[in-house]
């Protein structure tokens, strides 16, 4: 463990849905304890606060039945994450903030997506300059001025092909962005942030398309998380 630290990490895990990103945030806490870390999970949009309940009932699972431009959608899940601002920052509790010093030795905030996941989804069918114009607008939103939105350390994305997140989703109710058309849509967005801002990238499957345990993929994930730590 590192005591050095003036700024404990944070940790994004990014997936598709149904690809294992709470899966893995579980696993990663579970190891973080065991090796003597102190981690504060988060999942967003947060299903236990009206900040994220919005999302899911007037948004999602009302499968965009009044209309929310990709502005408008972008919105609504910053808000849920500001919800959570104060939090996050006495975790990692950085010098520059003037923390009250709430992230101590060996804390680390770990959180099942994050705005990385508004640019991938909010960018979808944008090109050139206006998905430019898009990023820099919520990287402006959430990371530059004040108020402002701790930054990760290290953004973790999960590489699900559609069709294994298609068979998980298969008796679940499916929100507006679960068809085979948006989560390809939104599979290659990722893809694309992941080669741009260096994410670290870990394959679902194998070289035979078959699907790696979560266990292999955690071991894994834990060689990388160890490097910010």
């Amino acid at each position: 463990m590192n005591n050095t630290k003036s700024k404990q990490p944070f940790i994004v895990l990014e997936a598709l849905d149904a690809g294992g990103s709470q899966t893995q945030t579980d696993l990663l806490c579970a190891r973080l304890k065991k090796e003597g870390y102190t981690p504060h999970q988060y999942h967003f949009p947060q299903e236990d606060r009206a900040t994220g309940r919005i999302i899911y009932d007037k948004f999602l699972l009302n499968k965009n039945k009044y209309p929310f431009s990709q502005r408008e959608q972008v919105l609504l899940f910053i808000q849920d994450y500001f919800s959570k601002s104060e939090e996050l920052w006495n975790v990692v509790s950085p010098p520059a903030r003037g923390g009250a010093g709430g992230g101590g030795s060996g804390e680390v905030l770990v959180s099942d997506r994050f705005a990385s996941s508004a640019m991938a989804y909010q960018t979808i069918g944008l090109m050139g300059k206006a998905r430019k114009k898009m990023l820099d607008w919520i990287t402006w939103l959430c990371y530059k001025g004040t108020p402002a939105l701790p930054k990760p350390d290290i953004v973790l994305f999960l590489d699900t092909p559609v069709a294994v997140s298609l068979q998980r989703l298969a008796k679940k109710k499916k929100d507006f962005f679960e068809t085979k058309e948006k989560l390809t849509a939104i599979r290659n967005s990722y893809i694309k942030l992941a080669k741009e801002q260096k994410w670290a990238v870990f394959n679902s499957v194998d070289e035979k398309g078959e699907q790696r345990t979560r266990e292999e993929l955690h071991e894994e994930i834990w060689q990388k998380v160890q490097q910010v730590l």
